[in-house]
């Protein structure tokens, strides 16, 4: 049996394709009984909550009902780090790697679409100035990483500088254990605060149009030209000038705001029902996901059974 770390869990109920569209059924049968939860939510965000409960419950039977076999992870260019490769499983809740925080950074979007040459060099100038290790070990902030950057690359590429505070260029994921609910987690509690902040979606995306700019939310990230011309496709040309672009862009964050909570406290729910600090995976099941034993695990693995043979 294995273990998974919060992350990586997270990962692979994003990552696996399964065959077939949620419905609002399948939604209040599996995930959450609120069907105006469903209407607030995206596909994706509907797809990775069921993904999520569907795992837990069972993932051997999740491969067999629901799975599509997917290639392994390819290098989306887009992280400074994360080149791809096959996400890792634990063998022991006592490796050391359980408890590490995962920590990456974003290749803004302009260094992306000039091309792998842009994106190899930012990759080396980012490591040759240890930025991931100085932030982790909080010698250095955001704010001398994207003032480093501002003083290369806008100039060197003729691309916009990136604002002061801006998060665009940080992941973080803190403490990627396998400690996922507390065991003093209050049910009842978790779901009148799902229902304040579905009324609070409600509130600030009360017709069609607004609830349509609220799916959109992910335009938050992409620079004003891809917004415009999305919001264009979507309504008309002269949308955004009457209805004005950070106006826009408040709705995208208030979206993101609301529906993230949303999604923490029904994964509370779920992680909670399933007792998941006491889930146990299967770890041929997770070697069918593309997924591989973590090189600690395994040579501990292998050490141990030097001895006892």
């Amino acid at each position: 049996m294995a273990y998974l770390t919060k992350y990586n869990l997270s990962q692979l109920s994003q990552k696996l394709d399964i065959n077939l569209d949620i419905s609002l059924e399948m939604f209040l049968q599996h995930v959450y009984d609120d069907p105006e939860i469903y209407s607030v939510l995206n596909k994706r965000e509907i797809e990775y909550l069921f993904k999520y409960k569907m795992l837990l419950e069972d993932e051997e039977n999740f491969v067999i009902e629901f799975y599509n076999e997917v290639p392994e992870k390819e290098d989306t260019k887009s992280y400074v780090f994360n080149k791809g490769g096959k996400m890792k499983y634990h063998l022991s809740s006592s490796c050391p790697l359980i408890n590490k925080d995962y920590l990456d950074f974003n290749i803004p979007e302009e260094i992306k679409s000039i091309g792998d040459n842009a994106i190899q060099e930012y990759r080396e100038w980012f490591n040759q100035n240890k930025f991931g290790d100085r932030y982790r070990s909080k010698q250095i902030d955001k704010n001398v990483i994207i003032a480093a950057f501002n003083l290369k690359y806008p100039n060197k590429y003729d691309i916009k500088p990136i604002e002061d505070n801006s998060n665009l260029l940080i992941i973080e994921q803190p403490n990627s254990s396998i400690k996922m609910v507390e065991q003093s987690y209050d049910f009842e509690k978790g779901r009148r605060e799902i229902t304040k902040l579905k009324y609070e979606w409600q509130k600030n995306f009360p017709c069609g149009v607004t609830k349509t700019i609220a799916k959109f939310k992910y335009l938050l990230t992409k620079d004003d030209e891809e917004i415009k011309n999305k919001i264009s496709e979507l309504f008309s040309i002269n949308f955004i000038k009457n209805y004005g672009l950070e106006k826009l862009k408040i709705k995208f964050k208030i979206s993101k705001y609301l529906t993230n909570r949303i999604i923490t406290l029904i994964l509370d729910h779920i992680k909670w029902a399933y007792d998941i600090n006491e889930k146990r995976f299967d770890d041929k099941t997770l070697e069918k996901f593309g997924l591989e034993c973590c090189l600690t695990c395994l040579k501990e693995a292998k050490m141990i059974n030097a001895k006892t043979n």
